[in-house]
């Protein structure tokens, strides 16, 4: 598997949602293990409305990256 993914604000959700499949985590189970371990109470709907709007915040990227096992980080565009 691939360690490093390149993400897209225009399929930003669907890209999620493989990374989770590929572990075998459901957006449901995913979802919960962010709520236990960040102390949330946020629905997999709340998640996916957000995912689908773009409206979520970096922080709940984070969070999620986290429980899949993976990290943020900002690396400049050469053109």
């Amino acid at each position: 598997m691939n360690s490093e993914y390149r993400l897209d604000l225009d399929n930003l959700k669907e890209q999620i949602k493989y990374l989770a499949a590929v572990q075998g985590i459901t957006m449901n189970r995913l979802k919960q293990e962010v709520n236990a371990k960040y102390n949330k109470t946020d629905s997999v709907r709340n998640l996916g409305n957000k995912l689908r709007n773009k409206t979520f915040r970096v922080s709940e990227l984070a969070e999620i990256a986290e429980v899949l096992g993976y990290e943020l980080y900002l690396h400049r565009k050469t053109n």
